[in-house]
Formats: C-alpha cells, structure tokens, sequence
C-alpha cells in the first residue's frame, strides 16, 4: 500500500512540475513577443534590455532560454533573477510571482520604480487593480492575459493595437 500511495505522488508530482513548466514555457514566450508589441520611449533604448523577474524560477529559465541571442531593436536582452522586490531595480519588463504581487508589495514595487518605464507583469487575481499594466491568467484552461491601458500610459508605454485586441480586457 505505501508502495502504491508512493507511485502515486510521484506520478502527480511529475504531471504538476510538467504543467508547471509549460506554464512558463508560455508565459516566457508572451513576455519575449511583448517587447515586438510595446514601445518604450527613446530614453530607454540604450544600454541592455532588462526583463527582471522575482521568485519565480522556472520562469526565469524558461525566459533565459528563450531570449537568448535576441534583441529589442539595437538592444540585447537580459535576464535578471531577483529573490525578491528588495531587490527591484530598473527592469523594462518586471515579472512577479504570485506569491510576491499582493497589493502591499505592489505598492512597493511601483514606489520603487518610481516614474520609470518599466512594464509590469504579474500572475495574481486583481494586480490590474494594485498597479500591473499586464496580468496572466488561465480561462478555458488557457493561458491568457488581461491589460491595464492606464497602467501602461502611466508607465510612458505604447501597446500596439494588435497586443491590445487580443488581450481579455484593457
């Protein structure tokens, strides 16, 4: 019996961090195809492309592997693991973990980037409300994600009206 109740967890353990990996598979390759749809202003386009992302590993995996080689116009991008948001710089695209985008960080979070352009993504139910300009979520057992319109012009960004009709809500 515990030899079966062991196979068992395994299998599940086994289904869970595959769909965790697809999730970031996906998740990695919106967050590679926003920088073709999102215009940063002219300030911001020297110098690396930086994608922050904070306390999510498999994202930041994923992310590295995708973005590889690649480039935002003149810029290569990089990719920065952050623990944490004590960690939080200038990033052009901050991703946050579910578990770090509650309403009290996401204060902290902006109160540090202050009025710089940084895209902020997040995975959490209501971060649109707290201040992401993009949020993840699965409806129809799909990934998808929802856009802030005023979060992002308040970040002196521009959406391309292609990312904004397929996003669920703007």
């Amino acid at each position: 019996m515990k030899r079966l109740l062991s196979i068992l967890i395994a299998i599940v353990s086994v289904g869970l961090s595959t769909v965790s990996a697809q999730d970031a598979k996906y998740k990695a390759l919106f967050i590679y195809n926003f920088t073709k749809q999102i215009e940063w202003p002219a300030s911001e386009k020297s110098g690396d492309f930086v994608i922050c992302v904070v306390n999510h590993n498999e994202l930041f995996s994923q992310l590295s592997t995708t973005v590889a080689g690649k480039k935002v116009g003149s810029q290569d991008i990089v990719v920065k693991k952050l623990k944490s948001i004590d960690e939080v710089t200038k990033c052009h695209i901050l991703f946050l973990a579910s578990s770090v985008s509650n309403a009290s960080n996401m204060e902290s979070v902006i109160n540090k980037l202050g009025a710089s352009a940084s895209l902020i993504v997040t995975e959490r139910q209501g971060a649109l409300k707290n201040g992401s300009c993009i949020n993840f979520l699965i409806r129809d057992d799909k990934l998808k994600f929802e856009m802030s319109s005023d979060a992002i012009a308040s970040r002196k960004l521009q959406v391309s009206s292609s990312l904004t009709n397929v996003a669920i809500s703007n």
